[in-house]
């Protein structure tokens, strides 16, 4: 079974075409009319923070930041530091660029109230390289790290969320088998970390996730989700940061 699976996953990443990235703004303010000070809201992050698969950049940020200016009742400005491909050491290396870029605009200097970080698969993808699970892990208390320097004060979320294991591209058997036992690994080192750090790690009830049979959620791909299933995770997010 797992050398029937191993051959789908190989066919697959030889034969696989990412859609195009969106173009469009990955910043942007939610919570028009609100009062208050806006809660400064940071995204870090891989492909799903490109939002590809979808018709516009960032569907997912958006939806997360009107929730989220709904729930709290004071506006969000949300802005994205992120890649398609990006790795977690990666993503630090990016992060860090915007701190040493942001040291030179005044009253800027990377500060966040919440950071979310999304990251994983593209570690997954370098395990026949030798990065281990463990290595994912270790990577990730880094970008965590360098993100409370950044701002002591801010609150950092590292979500679980196993989209990628309902992606309908992914429903051969036994490949979904592998897939899901593959990234739970790295879905563990998440929870390890956040545990470790005292970060926040939300995980979404299954119900509310995009299902593979939800066509309309999911991108001509196979893969990634749709503008529309990138805002119901987008909404699932807002109400969970609501409580950060």
């Amino acid at each position: 079974m797992a050398a029937a699976g191993v051959c789908q996953a190989v066919h697959l990443r030889m034969s696989y075409v990412q859609p195009v990235e969106p173009e469009g703004r990955r910043s942007g303010y939610a919570g028009q009319g609100l009062g208050g000070p806006p809660l400064r809201l940071l995204f870090v992050g891989d492909s799903v923070c490109m939002g590809i698969g979808a018709k516009i950049a960032a569907p997912l940020q958006k939806a997360c930041a009107d929730r989220l200016a709904a729930l709290r009742g004071r506006p969000v400005a949300w802005r994205t530091v992120g890649a398609a491909g990006a790795d977690v050491r990666e993503l630090c290396a990016m992060f860090q660029q915007r701190v040493e870029h942001d040291a030179e605009q005044p009253g800027c200097r990377g500060a966040f109230d919440i950071a979310v970080v999304l990251c994983g698969v593209n570690d997954g993808k370098k395990f026949l390289q030798g990065r281990l699970p463990s290595a994912f892990g270790e990577d990730l208390a880094k970008l965590c790290f360098a993100l409370r320097q950044a701002a002591p004060e801010g609150s950092i979320a590292v979500p679980c969320i196993p989209a990628l294991t309902e992606a309908p591209l992914l429903q051969l058997w036994p490949l979904r088998h592998l897939v899901d036992h593959f990234f739970q690994q790295f879905e563990a080192q998440k929870e390890a970390v956040a545990a470790a750090d005292s970060l926040h790690c939300p995980t979404p009830p299954a119900n509310t996730l995009p299902r593979p049979t939800d066509t309309r959620l999911w991108a001509s791909d196979g893969i990634h989700p749709s503008g529309e299933g990138y805002a119901v995770i987008g909404e699932w997010l807002g109400s969970a940061l609501a409580c950060v």
